[in-house]
């Protein structure tokens, strides 16, 4: 049996800090990866935490990608802001396996329009 190193938070920031993009460093991520891994661990699921949490929580850094130390503090900040565990929280991060592992819808806005039914007039 191969012997795998188990996953870290810190490796799995790497990883999702380098999605889409084997160039980059991974040393720091962009809100929308940071999204899309919040996303592929059912945490960001537009009900209880939206994108517009997270943007807001991620600008207070004023940059468009921050490092290691920002997203542990951004985490903390959407942990504390949406009453969430933030061991729980973590945990589920690290174990969510590799970018891509498992499918990831992001929704886009025309697709509201897709399954929008409109009420019905009222016959007074």
């Amino acid at each position: 049996m191969g012997d795998e190193e188990a996953a870290t938070l810190e490796g799995q920031f790497y990883e999702f800090s380098r999605l889409f993009d084997n160039k980059r460093d991974g040393t720091t991520i962009t809100l929308y990866r940071s999204d899309y891994w919040l996303r592929q661990t059912k945490i960001l699921d537009d009900r209880k935490i939206t994108m517009t949490d997270t943007g807001i929580l991620f600008n207070k850094f004023n940059k468009s990608e921050i490092d290691w130390t920002e997203w542990s503090e951004f985490l903390e900040d959407l942990c504390e802001l949406k009453d969430l565990d933030l061991e729980k929280i973590q945990e589920t991060l690290t174990n969510c396996g590799l970018p891509g592992q498992t499918p990831v819808v992001v929704p886009q806005y025309r697709d509201f329009f897709l399954t929008y039914k409109p009420k019905e007039k009222a016959l007074f």
